[in-house]
Formats: C-alpha cells, sequence, structure tokens
C-alpha cells in the first residue's frame, strides 16, 4: 500500500508551490482536482476531500488554515512535512493541558510536542506529580485527544491514515462525489440554518396537523 500511496504523490509532486507564508503544498486549482481523487478512510470509499476535511478538523478544528484548503493541507504534510512540523496547527483548547506542555496558547506546533531529551512530552506529562495524579493526568480527555491528533500526524506522515482506491475496487458514481465535495464545502453555520429551517417547518407541519379535527365515519 506504501509503494502505491508514493505513485499517488509523485504525480502531484511537481505541482508544489508556496503560499503567502511560504508554507509548501499544492496550489488551489489542483487541490480542487485532487479532491474529487477516491481514497478510502475509515472503511469507506469516500472522495479525498471528505479525508482532508476530517483530518483537518480533528487536528486543527477549522475547516481551513489559514486560506489553505484541506486538500492543500494534507499534500503539505504529505510532500513537506518538515515544513509542516513548525506550523501551530494542533487544536489544544485545554490551559491546564497547555500549560503542562509548556505551549503558548491554543495551537501546537508537532515539532513543540517532542523533546530532544525527554522524547515524547506525552509519555512524561506529569512527571513531577505523585504516580497516581500522574497517571490521571495521562489518562485525562484532553491528553488522550492530542495524542490522537498527534498518531494522525504520523500515520499520515507514513502513508498509513488512507489508501488511494485500489484499480480493481469499483468508484463512486460522479454524482455522489460532487455531492460530498458540495456538502463538505458548505460552511458550519449555514449547515446549522438549513437544519433549524428544517426542524422548524416541520414543527410548523406538526402543529397544524394536530391542530385538525378527525374525520368521523
Amino acid at each position: 500500500m506504501r509503494s502505491v500511496l508514493l505513485l499517488f504523490l509523485t504525480f502531484h509532486f511537481s505541482l508544489l508551490t508556496s503560499s503567502a507564508r511560504s508554507i509548501q503544498t499544492i496550489n488551489a486549482e489542483k487541490a480542487r482536482e485532487v479532491a474529487r481523487e477516491q481514497v478510502i478512510w475509515q472503511d469507506r470509499l469516500c472522495p479525498f476531500s471528505t479525508f482532508a476535511l476530517d483530518f483537518l478538523k480533528s487536528v486543527y478544528g477549522k475547516s481551513n488554515y489559514k486560506g489553505l484548503s484541506p486538500e492543500q493541507v494534507v499534500y503539505g504534510w504529505l510532500l513537506r512535512p518538515e515544513v509542516w512540523k513548525d506550523e501551530p496547527m494542533i487544536y489544544i483548547p485545554e490551559t491546564d493541558l497547555q500549560r503542562q506542555l509548556n505551549i503558548e496558547g491554543e495551537y501546537a506546533k508537532f515539532s513543540e510536542l517532542f523533546d530532544d531529551t525527554l522524547g515524547y512530552k506525552l509519555n512524561t506529562l506529569g512527571s513531577d506529580l505523585p504516580e497516581r495524579m500522574r497517571q490521571m493526568a495521562r489518562e485525562s480527555s484532553a491528553a488522550i485527544s492530542l495524542d490522537e491528533k498527534v498518531g494522525d500526524i504520523i500515520l499520515l506522515t507514513r502513508g498509513q491514515l488512507f489508501q488511494p482506491r485500489p484499480a480493481d475496487m469499483e468508484p463512486l458514481p460522479a454524482w455522489r462525489v460532487e455531492g460530498e465535495i458540495l456538502w463538505n464545502n458548505i460552511p458550519s453555520w449555514a449547515i446549522l440554518l438549513i437544519v433549524t429551517a428544517v426542524v422548524t417547518l416541520l414543527v410548523l407541519f406538526l402543529g397544524k396537523a394536530m391542530k385538525r379535527p378527525l374525520k368521523t365515519v
């Protein structure tokens, strides 16, 4: 599978560009193209757009990173991890965990979570605390969530987080791919507005239906 992924990436390697902040990744036009490629993610076949969006929301908590699309972020990590490891994009909302890891603000760099002497900082979390409290710190939901984000990044850079669609697997129909990409690009506030409108209409409809007198035979 690793060799298949290398072929998948090599095709796009010459299309590397730099953003305004000199973060190397594919350009916006190529990102729109690769969004339609199909991959296996969480045991299902889906557009690359869906995988990339899920990855970025999980790690960063938002649907774009400083003007870059999810596809550009994923390709950046795949092709230039040595650049992206120094981008502050791992979301850590818990202030206690920020303090324990010596992270300033809500976003950490991948490189900040590793120490030349101690190694992976989460493995030494709470080392100055009593054993029971140290274990509680490492098993907290915040620490587990962060560890999952770090793990996803490592798996991504190793080519193990998703799999390109095998040649012998039937592809998704074009209409489904386009529909999923369209849904992925709808802002969260718009989705909330649509859901609210649907629920409101449903409540009004049910309210009118309940007020109608029953017909007698």
